[in-house]
């Protein structure tokens, strides 16, 4: 199993109140919703499973779209909704600085003079123009308000 975007997951499930047992090949997340599955396919997939009606769906998604996807079934309030498949690309950092220059920065200073005055904080949320960007207990979530971009979850420290 991927660790590293596994434990990101589990970071990330925190913040939507979830539950979480790991496996030796998947973990499942859990809450009064919604139940989802996420295990590590092959190098480049991952397939995911969650609850859907009185069913379960299961879908292949790629490395690069696994925070989006699980971040849209995280914050998903209804077990009858689907999600909808769609063909993207994940927004990176250099991108996002690409596209909001400026405030990106900002933001991200933000973010870190907040962390110098307080090191325990937990969470932070922000808006620019484009994206909404939300600090979790180190890591930083990017979601595209247009939709053009995969959300994509990164390090902050990396950064």
């Amino acid at each position: 199993m991927d660790k590293t975007i596994i434990e990101d997951l589990k970071i990330l499930s925190k913040n939507f109140n979830y539950k979480f047992d790991t496996f030796s090949n998947s973990v499942i997340f859990v809450n009064e919703v919604n139940k989802i599955r996420v295990q590590l396919e092959n190098d480049a997939n991952f397939r995911i499973t969650y609850n859907l009606h009185f069913t379960e769906k299961t879908i292949l998604v790629s490395r690069e779209a696994v925070y989006h996807f699980c971040l849209t079934l995280f914050k998903r309030q209804n077990a009858d909704n689907e999600l909808v498949f769609s063909i993207s690309k994940p927004i990176d950092i250099d991108k996002w600085f690409k596209i909001e220059k400026k405030e990106s920065l900002d933001i991200v200073n933000a973010i870190q003079k907040e962390l110098d005055y307080n090191y325990r904080l937990k969470r932070l949320s922000s808006e620019s123009s484009r994206f909404k960007i939300t600090y979790f207990n180190g890591l930083l979530v990017l979601e595209d308000k247009q939709q053009e971009y995969f959300s994509n979850v990164f390090d902050f420290k990396s950064l």
